[in-house]
């Protein structure tokens, strides 16, 4: 393998990394309403994404508050998980 093959590989999986964790973020406001984390035996949803997804807590805070805001625009809303927060 070529160092521009190589290079072209960590493109490409860094994409796909970045788009799984945006549908991951996208989920959380539904998982913190429905205490799923709880029922998983997590012990607060800031655990659950880190474990889960390697997530911060403010990543969390912010996945949450933003679900808040967008409430009233549900289009905004339903791109979150493609583009991300």
């Amino acid at each position: 393998m070529t160092d521009q093959e190589l290079y072209e590989l960590c493109k490409q999986y860094g994409r796909e990394a970045r788009k799984w964790r945006n549908k991951f973020v996208a989920l959380l406001p539904e998982v913190y309403k429905r205490r799923l984390y709880r029922k998983k035996k997590f012990h607060s949803i800031y655990e659950f994404a880190a474990k889960l997804a390697g997530l911060s807590k403010n990543v969390v805070d912010e996945a949450i508050r933003f679900d808040e805001k967008f409430k009233e625009m549900p289009k905004l809303k339903s791109l979150i998980s493609d583009v991300g927060l």
